[in-house]
């Protein structure tokens, strides 16, 4: 949680996706970041919509950045239904969107965690996932035109690589994509997530426009592969309260499937601990659930345009 925090501190806006039900973790979280952040949040997705009972939502640093008062999700309507033949008219996650001004900038920030499904690009599942991205742009796009707000769309796209239908369904709505060579998963080797904009004109400015390698791997740093002998007693202590959790769940269990769910549980946590090299190679798949799967994307723009519009002042003259 402290590697977490201190990695947050360091950006003004954050745009967060998978945080659950229960806010004790997030709330450990704020009180880490100090008392000038404060988050704003969707409540849980339905079950049923295939969304996880996720929560979507941005953490910001007042001292920076000016919540507007305006927030909303996404909710399509019905002739722009995601998938009829699937039974699925909206997002699996509905996309939330907030209105935020930092110095001279304002945007509406909005953020995303798309269908994934099969990645088979002939399965339903895929047409739905890149139905999906091309809804929620179309929507923004359409916003973008009636607003005086630059929009700023990122989240977990679950986009395959540049070129695919997922990447051109932003593209082709208008939006521009910050370009990333390298992936935004633990290996570097996946671009499902992205940072997209449209922007009013000379409004949207990079800091460092032609920079392609905006990811953050936080793995050189922390939980690395050198430390596995650091963090294996806190590994063995967790996996251990986790088994105990488990053989209490399988005498409990009222149903065959319970039975079923809790038994699998202790097979999974017996065999990493079969033996060093079984929890060693645990180890690479641990270290996500104490930091990430995903690592953070970044952007840096310009907030202050006194010298342009004090410019244009010297320069207008009245008719």
């Amino acid at each position: 949680m402290q590697y977490n925090a201190e990695i947050i501190a360091r950006f003004d806006v954050i745009a967060v996706q998978e945080i659950c039900s229960d806010l004790k973790s997030l709330k450990r979280l704020m009180g880490l970041l100090g008392r000038s952040y404060d988050y704003i949040l969707t409540d849980v997705t339905h079950s049923g919509l295939g969304g996880n009972k996720e929560r979507l939502g941005f953490i910001y640093d007042r001292n920076k950045v000016d919540f507007k008062g305006v927030s909303g999700e996404i909710v399509l309507p019905d002739k722009m239904a995601i998938s009829k033949e699937l039974g699925k008219p909206q997002f699996s996650r509905t996309p939330f969107g907030v209105e935020f001004q930092s110095g001279w900038f304002k945007f509406l920030f909005s953020t995303v965690h798309i269908y994934y499904g099969k990645s088979s690009k002939r399965s339903k599942e895929y047409a739905r996932r890149v139905k999906e991205i091309d809804s929620v742009a179309k929507c923004l796009a359409k916003e973008a035109r009636a607003s005086d707000a630059n929009q700023i769309l990122v989240g977990d796209f679950n986009i395959l690589k540049s070129g695919s239908a997922g990447y051109n369904a932003l593209e082709k709505n208008g939006f521009t994509i910050v370009k990333n060579r390298e992936g935004s998963n633990k290996d570097r080797t996946k671009f499902y997530d992205q940072i997209s904009f449209q922007s009013r004109r000379n409004e949207l400015v990079l800091m460092e426009p032609d920079r392609d390698d905006q990811t953050f791997q936080f793995f050189d740093s922390v939980y690395r592969p050198e430390d596995f002998k650091l963090y294996k007693p806190v590994m063995e202590k967790m996996i251990a309260a986790k088994r105990k959790v488990a053989e209490t769940d399988l005498a409990e269990a009222t149903s065959k499937t319970a039975r079923k769910k809790a038994t699998r549980k202790i097979a999974s946590l017996t065999k990493v601990t079969a033996s060093e090299s079984a929890l060693e190679k645990y180890y690479d798949e641990w270290r996500t659930f104490q930091m990430s799967d995903h690592l953070p994307l970044w952007l840096e723009v310009f907030v202050d345009f006194s010298d342009a519009y004090l410019k244009y002042l010297e320069e207008w003259k009245p008719e």
